[in-house]
């Protein structure tokens, strides 16, 4: 589609990535906004080959620090997904929308897809989230509040696993944030989830009723993604 964007500010480690599966959960609207590719031209291409493990010119060049100028250019929406345990750090941007269900992509066509901000389905990536029974954005700020979450992972051999919590949300009070030179006065939900065979943590940052930052578990293999709305 060529409207994701990868720019990689720090990457230690190569990303393993399959062919970009048809999300069937997300509809047939496209963003037909200007390509970011421009605002980094070559970088761009150099650091999509250093995530995937291809290879591109230039990829063991340093990448130049993304500022909110560079972000804010082409006055399109914006999201930042960094994965620790692979110290990818990448922009996204829409490639697919059908109401509050976005799905954000990187130029090589990994993808993830969340509903009012809160992750449900990962593609290219290797060890995938298939898909989640989440829950909303409101029973997440929600303080005492309960639900179940269920996840279905992609394994090694390519079969699905499914795995149940319960989960309860916590209110860790308010915060203020800062994402690329911007500060914005959020509050912090945590929501814990357990199971008998282990639990997970989730943690929320909401600004107002939306999402403005997030941590939240992909699957085993990739652990958890730190997502940032950068611009809106």
């Amino acid at each position: 589609m060529g409207q994701g964007l990868a720019l990689t500010m720090k990457m230690r480690t190569a990303v393993a990535v399959l062919a970009l599966a048809a999300l069937a959960a997300c509809g047939s609207s496209k963003y037909e906004g200007p390509p970011l590719l421009k605002v980094a031209g070559g970088l761009a291409k150099a650091t999509v080959g250093q995530v995937t493990g291809r290879g591109a010119a230039g990829a063991t060049k340093k990448a130049a620090p993304v500022t909110r100028a560079d972000i804010e250019k082409y006055g399109i929406p914006i999201l930042r997904a960094v994965i620790p345990v692979r110290s990818a750090d990448a922009l996204l941007t829409i490639s697919d929308q059908k109401g509050n269900v976005i799905t954000w992509a990187t130029t090589d066509g990994s993808s993830f897809t969340l509903r009012e901000g809160v992750l449900i389905q990962t593609r290219g990536l290797g060890p995938d989230l298939m898909s989640a029974q989440a829950p909303s954005a409101a029973a997440l700020r929600t303080a005492g509040g309960t639900h179940q979450r269920i996840y279905f992972f992609l394994g090694e051999d390519d079969q699905t696993t499914r795995r149940t919590y319960d989960c309860t949300v916590t209110a860790s009070g308010s915060e203020k944030i800062e994402i690329y030179s911007r500060a914005h006065n959020v509050s912090k939900f945590v929501e814990t989830c357990s199971r008998p065979q282990g639990s997970i943590t989730n943690t929320f940052w909401f600004e107002g009723t939306e999402i403005r930052k997030s941590r939240q578990l992909a699957s085993g293999g990739l652990g958890f993604i730190d997502f940032e709305r950068a611009v809106d």
